[in-house]
């Protein structure tokens, strides 16, 4: 409830009234409500903070992720819409009926799961780019549209060659269980069976032979990262693209806000 009245100190002296949701925790052991009595306590805080009104409630089940296979994935989801629908119920009969309630991650939406009655908003965020690892959930890199574009700056063996991006540009994150697992720390795009063993902080090294005897020094290449969302934050700008020509920029707004 702290952070409740505290937001409410805040609105009331802006002369705002700015809706809140309360996350509800579905099973990734990450934020939100767990007890119900926690729930209520929370709601009655909010029926007495004006400029704090009730919106509803939201959860994500990003533990989708780590999922083996499409029946269990399909069961997680209709888990933890239960119980999400079950604390809007709650709400409901605490006078205080929820307006959205907001549920999902990328691997269900992207599988189609059935969405059960009730919910009324979507939230699958790594969707509207999509990574290799979303592609690995849904058997196919076809829908990825972001990557970033490197450079061959070095072949000094006979299999190994570097590329000038390392964890700067990529990230180190890898996802090795469920689904979502995908090898290496990003996958050439083009050379779907092609992906980086390891990365330094401005290099990335790859051991593939046939990959390496493909290409020059000085070459360009694209990579898939394994995860689109911490890697749009390293940079300042996307570049539009259309059958390899640039034909647009995007300023990257939230660059470097973490303040």
């Amino acid at each position: 409830p702290c952070q409740v009245e505290r937001a409410e100190r805040v609105f009331a002296e802006a002369g705002v009234r700015v809706p809140v949701l309360i996350e509800i925790e579905v099973g990734e052991n990450r934020s939100g409500i767990i007890e119900e009595a926690d729930f209520l306590t929370l709601l009655d805080t909010i029926k007495c903070c004006p400029h704090v009104p009730f919106g509803g409630i939201f959860s994500h089940d990003g533990n989708s992720y780590n999922t083996e296979n499409r029946e269990t994935l399909e069961a997680l989801s209709e888990g933890a819409q239960l119980r999400t629908l079950h604390f809007a119920d709650l709400a409901a009969q605490h006078g205080m009926p929820c307006k959205t309630v907001s549920y999902g991650a990328t691997p269900t939406f992207m599988n189609h799961v059935k969405l059960l009655p009730g919910i009324t908003e979507l939230r699958p965020g790594t969707y509207a780019l999509m990574d290799a690892s979303q592609g690995h959930a849904i058997g196919t890199l076809d829908r990825c549209a972001a990557t970033v574009l490197a450079s061959v700056i070095s072949k000094p063996t006979a299999t190994r060659t570097i590329l000038d991006v390392g964890a700067k540009g990529l990230t180190m994150q890898s996802r090795t269980e469920g689904i979502c697992a995908t090898p290496g720390k990003g996958t050439i795009y083009g050379s779907e069976d092609v992906h980086i063993e390891k990365v330094f902080d401005e290099h990335a090294i790859l051991n593939d032979k046939a990959f390496h005897d493909s290409v020059e020094v000085g070459d360009k290449v694209r990579i898939l990262p394994v995860h689109i969302c911490p890697v749009c934050n390293l940079y300042e700008t996307a570049y539009l693209i259309d059958g390899g020509e640039v034909v647009g920029e995007l300023p990257i707004a939230c660059r470097g806000k973490l303040q």
